[in-house]
């Protein structure tokens, strides 16, 4: 057998568990709200390839994002455009840093172009130390820097203050802003694009819009760095479905922001359940929380009755926890005290 090259050979392949279940809240998908009675799309010609510039798609999230179409790079979900990203600025070898934990596949696209990942670990109440990052960044001369902010999995918010800080300190890498959880926190530097030459945001329609399976995301940056990044962008990478489909969610910004404040109310809720049942809770800014949890192998317990959640194994087992509808939460909660 030819063997993959040596940077991927020894990746894990990503599989999801496919188990019956009667509640989902282990992959921090929005509800179905903006297209659950589906969309209309005129004069549909398949036998066509989409429109490779996303153009019509670009103005509206200009519109929502409160930028130009200009600044806007769309991809299939936010990954494919961190991926890109990686793959168009680093040559092997070169270093990509980020807090760990946060989201895993920053690693792995490091992994694919041969770029060195540089986890550097947050604080025991896993908050991040900027000023740590700065230092370390500096000093490891990095290329690019990766902030997920919300983080995922923690929920970590890091204060608009210390972004700020740490683009005004580093200016020889390439900073990334994931903010694909900003909707549910109100903290964005999107504002920000034109200021720093360095910055990219990167946002997704897949959270707070709830859809998850068009693959929809964006890449927010000065209109030079767009520009110059479209080099290496997959032609015809978004589908027709997905942009109109996008496009006459973006139509409904209204009910967004209704869902989005919802959302935030039953994390409150849902907070206070679980501090009732004696779990740790950990601060979050996105649609979901990460927990320690009093019960012993409370993923495969709740598993076993048809409830998912997500496991994390650091110095102990954690779990994070997405919030659900009142109803999903209320059947979480439930199980939760049989099991206690």
């Amino acid at each position: 057998m030819i063997k993959l090259k040596e940077s991927v050979e020894k990746l894990q392949a990503y599989f999801v568990n496919d188990v019956p279940y009667r509640v989902k809240l282990d992959a921090n998908e929005g509800s179905n709200y903006l297209l659950k009675d589906g969309f209309k799309i005129d004069s549909f010609k398949p036998n066509l390839y989409p429109d490779s510039d996303s153009k019509v798609l670009r103005e509206k999230m200009a519109r929502y994002y409160g930028c130009s179409p200009e600044n806007i790079m769309v991809g299939n979900g936010s990954s494919e455009l961190i991926n890109t990203v990686i793959n168009a600025f680093c040559e092997k070898g070169q270093k990509v840093m980020s807090f760990v934990p946060s989201f895993s596949m920053y690693q792995t696209y490091c992994d694919l172009c041969g770029a060195e990942y540089v986890g550097l670990e947050t604080e025991r109440d896993f908050s991040q130390n900027i000023d740590k990052l700065i230092a370390e960044g500096r000093k490891q001369n990095t290329k690019i820097i990766i902030l997920c902010n919300p983080n995922n999995p923690t929920g970590y918010v890091t204060p608009r203050e210390d972004v700020v800080k740490l683009l005004d300190s580093i200016n020889n890498s390439l900073i990334i802003l994931d903010e694909a959880y900003a909707d549910f926190s109100e903290i964005s530097v999107i504002d920000l694009i034109d200021k720093y030459e360095n910055l990219i945001v990167m946002r997704t329609l897949s959270k707070a819009f709830g859809l998850a399976g068009l693959r929809v995301g964006a890449m927010i940056a000065n209109e030079k760095t767009v520009k110059y990044i479209w080099k290496v962008k997959i032609p015809y990478n978004i589908n027709i479905l997905s942009q109109h489909a996008a496009e006459q969610a973006l139509d409904n910004i209204d009910k967004v922001k209704e869902y989005t404040k919802r959302v935030k109310e039953l994390r409150q809720e849902l907070r206070e359940s679980l501090k009732e049942l004696n779990f740790k809770v950990y601060p979050s800014g996105g649609n979901f929380l990460f927990v320690k949890s009093p019960i012993e192998n409370l993923f495969e317990k709740l598993m076993a009755r048809g409830v998912l959640i997500r496991e994390f194994k650091f110095d102990t087992v954690y779990n994070r926890i997405t919030v659900g509808t009142e109803e999903e939460n209320k059947i979480l909660i439930e199980e939760i005290r049989e099991l206690m």
